[in-house]
Order: structure tokens, then sequence, then C-alpha cells
């Protein structure tokens, strides 16, 4: 049965990827907080490890079957020369924290249209090493995006394994992103592509982080949206 995913709109799905709305009535969801507490604990302790070693986080899905936990983890690397047991350092401390046996898959992303958190973290990599200023790095990302749209990319959901073609997204940066003398804040949005969320077969992936520039604080927002695709 679908859901509204808005209440003031008509977007609906039929699917979430991930779901951290907690209430407080009803059935105890005492092992469901366990779960999200082991992912956050998981999520966080990668995505450190990775800044630290020049590695961007993609995605992360955990799955729990079989009395097993199935750790699914997207990096991308952008210096080759990186070279450390990433899998055995991370299966040593991540099985502290699970009472079940821990598998962990490693994939390495190679476009950046595969995850909105992915292109969050490029884009925190490219402020961080000042190579270009907001307003370009979303014009970069606009147009990186715009060459990869209808990629098809395999996601893990609570329906199983689906197939994921990217139609068309959105982005908005807000806030002091301008050298300029001015200290209002500006707001700059650009969209490509289709927005299928009026149907049952819509996806989006959304990610959003303020950062600080010597101009002052901005706001990056991205949505990512899918299209099932049919597995044959």
């Amino acid at each position: 049965m679908s859901q509204k995913i808005n209440p003031t709109s008509n977007k609906l799905n039929t699917i979430q990827i991930n779901n951290y709305e907690l209430h407080k009535y009803g059935r105890s969801f005492k092992s469901y907080i366990k779960f999200i507490s082991f992912r956050n604990y998981v999520f966080n302790y990668i995505n450190r490890f990775c800044l630290r070693h020049n590695l961007l986080l993609g995605d992360i899905g955990i799955i729990e079957a079989s009395s097993k936990t199935f750790i699914f983890i997207s990096i991308s690397n952008f210096r080759n020369k990186t070279n450390f047991k990433i899998k055995k350092y991370f299966s040593r401390t991540i099985s502290n924290w699970s009472r079940s046996p821990t598998l962990l898959y490693f994939y390495r992303e190679i476009k950046l249209g595969s995850s909105s958190f992915l292109l969050i973290n490029y884009i925190n990599y490219l402020l961080k090493n000042k190579t270009n200023t907001p307003k370009k790095i979303v014009q970069f990302v606009y147009d990186s995006l715009k060459s990869q749209s209808k990629v098809v990319k395999v996601s893990y959901t609570t329906g199983g394994v689906k197939l994921l073609e990217l139609k068309g997204f959105k982005l908005e940066i807000s806030g002091c992103f301008d050298s300029t003398r001015s200290q209002m804040a500006k707001k700059l949005k650009c969209n490509f592509g289709q927005v299928p969320l009026s149907q049952l077969k819509g996806c989006i992936n959304y990610s959003a982080h303020t950062f600080f520039t010597k101009s002052g604080s901005c706001g990056f927002k991205i949505w990512l949206f899918y299209e099932f695709k049919s597995v044959k």
C-alpha cells in the first residue's frame, strides 16, 4: 500500500530506503532503536576514517538476516596511492559492536551521481582544498550530474535489491557564498530532468550540510530523483 511522504503534495512511494521516524506509541521499538544506534556508530566511524585517509564515503547499507549482519560500504578513492588493509581494520572494530557475526562488503564508487551523500563529501573536499568558489562548485556538480542522467545503479532497500535510474536532480545553495561586500544571504537553485514522484515508482536520495567558508556559512542541499527499473 502506498503512503504519503509529503502531506502537502501528491508525492507517493511504496518503499523506504531508510526510516528514522521513531514513534513512542504502539508495540515496542527497542530492537529498532538498537539497530539505528548501531547504524549511526558504523556510519560515523567509517566516515571519520575515510576523511582521515582522503577517501569519500558514498553510502552504507546494513541488513540483518540469518543471525548475521551484512554491511555494504561504497567508497570513492581519489588517490590511488592510498594502500591499507581497510576490510580487516573495519571488521575488527565493528564486530565488537554487533552481537551477531558481521560480514563487510566494499564497493568502489565511480560516478558522483550514485549518492547524494557522496556529492556532499566531494563538495566538502573541494572547499577544504580551496579548489573553487561554492558557486562554481555547484556549476561543476550540475554538469557532472547532467552527464550522468539515466545512469542505473543497484540499491538495497526494505523491498530487496532494486535497480534505480537517475531521472533528475535538484541543487540548492543558500547563505553567504560570494566574495562581495554585501553580507546579505543569497539562495541559488537549479534542477534538471524529470521528477517521477507523482507515481509509485519514484525514489528520492537527499543530503544536506552546512559549510563554513571565508565569506560565511552556506548550506548545500541535494535531491537525486530515481525511478525503479525492472530487474531482468
